[in-house]
């Protein structure tokens, strides 16, 4: 009891304390603000700003140019809200830091300046270190080439046009293209595409280190008029918690690809999106990846296609398919046809050695009404390498060549 009784003071004191705090709850927007302070804070480059200056509602097109002509590496550049005309090339800096003044995402429109294709943002140098936040990009795209450590966050990418008379082979359809960057980061983006403007999120080649992550693809109605929402042909990329829903009812076989496609890689994990709308046919697939190694599918969820798992053997510098791991994926597709599509698939289109899987693993994935299909020609002692092999999967139905590792499927 005396220990209890010298307590209480102390414990007293701090009810008082408390109590003559202000406790009115703060308000919705007031939050949000709070939210986005902190999200602004925490992205500002590594270096101190020297300077901030501001886009001001009104500028035009060469007055925004001017602006950024003054910045160097460690300045700040707040866009105020208003709808921007964008009619060429701006002019970024290494290192600066570009973002929306308040919690209403300012306009880059060049819808009226470039009506036959999107505007392109062509970069080959001064692009490394920026870190772009919360504009919105109208029929804007941008290829940035040989940058690091730059970073498009929480941007919308909306009204790309697409170019007359191209296909899917047509890939400067992208919003985003990167080449042989480094450590290039897009996070919480929105990318759209409207009918009878179909094209691609982002196309990224030759980098290493790339992050996309809880980035928003369409809706599944009115803006997921989409070609291919991410390619990949790159070393150590992370494609994880995005959110990718084509419009199903829109049938365009020569302008629909695959929701993630990837080849040439050597590091690819696929976790945690959810991937939907894509045909199950050789023309759809949500994942495909091919002639590649390191690669780890997991978390997924999948509708109304699968993965798609190759060998193609016009890829000499990379003639295989392996370190696989296709685990914990949830696939829902409408039947378990005998095919690849309709489920978990490979296969391998030419009987030449030189081109070889190596070390495949299915496990532990949900697609009750799918099928896992190994195709043929396979060497079955190279699948199962390493532990490879098809196991504990919930299925409707099992192809498996003679030799194939399996056991607990059901």
């Amino acid at each position: 009891m005396k220990h209890f009784n010298f307590f209480a003071p102390i414990v007293f004191l701090g009810f008082i304390m408390i109590c003559s705090c202000d406790s009115e709850p703060m308000s919705l927007e007031d939050q949000k603000q709070k939210n986005q302070e902190i999200i602004l804070s925490k992205g500002k480059p590594s270096k101190l700003s020297t300077q901030t200056y501001t886009i001001t509602n009104g500028m035009t097109f060469s007055d925004i140019n001017a602006v950024l002509d003054q910045t160097v590496s460690g300045d700040t550049v707040v866009v105020e809200t208003g709808t921007y005309i964008i009619s060429g090339q701006l002019h970024l800096k290494d290192g600066i830091f570009i973002r929306k003044q308040s919690s209403t995402t300012p306009i880059f429109d060049a819808q009226a300046t470039s009506s036959s294709q999107m505007l392109q943002q062509y970069y080959t140098s001064n692009t490394s270190d920026i870190d772009i936040f919360g504009i919105q990009f109208r029929n804007i795209r941008f290829n940035i080439q040989n940058a690091s450590n730059t970073k498009f966050r929480y941007c919308i990418f909306d009204y790309g046009v697409r170019k007359s008379g191209t296909d899917k082979g047509y890939t400067a359809d992208a919003y985003l293209q990167l080449n042989n960057c480094s450590n290039m980061q897009v996070r919480g983006c929105v990318f759209k595409r409207r009918n009878g403007n179909s094209g691609r999120g982002i196309y990224s080649v030759g980098n290493t280190g790339t992050d996309i992550s809880n980035n928003t693809f369409g809706n599944g109605g009115d803006t997921g008029y989409f070609v291919t929402a991410i390619n990949d042909n790159s070393d150590g990329t992370t494609i994880s918690g995005n959110t990718i829903i084509r419009n199903v009812a829109w049938v365009n076989t020569s302008e629909t690809d695959h929701g993630i496609y990837a080849h040439s890689f050597d590091g690819l994990s696929i976790v945690g999106n959810t991937i939907s709308g894509w045909p199950a046919n050789s023309s759809g697939g949500a994942i495909k990846a091919r002639n590649g190694q390191n690669l780890t599918i997991t978390g997924n969820t999948m509708n109304t296609s699968g993965v798609l798992l190759y060998v193609y053997s016009n890829n000499a510098a990379n003639p295989f398919l392996k370190h696989v791991v296709v685990e914990n994926n949830t696939i829902n597709v409408a039947s378990a046809d005998n095919d690849i599509y309709h489920g978990i698939g490979y296969w391998r289109n030419t009987n030449d050695p030189t081109f070889y899987e190596y070390s495949i693993k299915i496990n532990n994935n949900d697609l009750p009404n799918g099928r896992i299909k190994i195709g043929t020609p396979v060497d079955a002692s190279n699948f199962n390498a390493n532990g490879g092999g098809v196991f504990n999967n919930d299925v409707g139905a099992i192809t498996l060549p003679a030799g194939i590792a399996n056991s607990g499927n059901y």
